[in-house]
């Protein structure tokens, strides 16, 4: 994953609420899942470590999700269940090395994706993050090119004891 995605990733990270939140770590994960299957149909040593790191990362971030789950819903059981199958696919997808293994692992995130962001367009709470820098993005003084700028450094940004 290149520096830009993951700058990007992190300002949306910074600017979700819980259910967004959710949505950002399946677009994490499907990002990866695309650089793995980039790298299998790659050739050379580099391209078997990206293929096994991009599938780790799948894993940690499928991890994450089922750390994330709220067992007190009785659907946290069948979400575990589902991210239990992800996890064993992705296992079977690093020794394998087959897309298909990948894919099966993808089309259930997918499934799993529309659910979440359906949820996520009905959760109107505030970011998680509300101490945050606020980040402007337009296009501004050049033509084509987006320009970003960072909002005024607070002197009361940051934890609190």
């Amino acid at each position: 994953m290149t520096a830009e995605t993951i700058a990007t990733f992190t300002r949306k990270i910074v600017a979700s609420n819980r259910s967004e939140l959710i949505c950002v770590l399946y677009e994490i994960y499907f990002s990866y899942e695309q650089e793995a299957i980039e790298a299998l149909t790659g050739e050379g040593k580099e391209a078997g470590d990206t293929y096994t790191k991009a599938l780790r990362q799948c894993g940690q971030v499928v991890r994450h999700l089922k750390d994330a789950l709220d067992f007190s819903y009785k659907i946290s059981y069948s979400l575990y269940a589902l991210y239990d199958f992800v996890e064993r696919q992705l296992a079977k997808a690093m020794y394998e090395q087959k897309v298909e293994r990948i894919q099966s692992a993808g089309k259930i995130m997918r499934d799993l994706e529309e659910s979440f962001v359906r949820v996520a367009k009905q959760d109107a709470s505030g970011p998680m993050m509300g101490n945050a820098q606020q980040v402007t993005a337009g296009l501004t003084y050049g033509k084509g090119q987006l320009n970003e700028s960072m909002g005024a450094m607070e002197s009361n940004r940051g934890f609190f004891a």
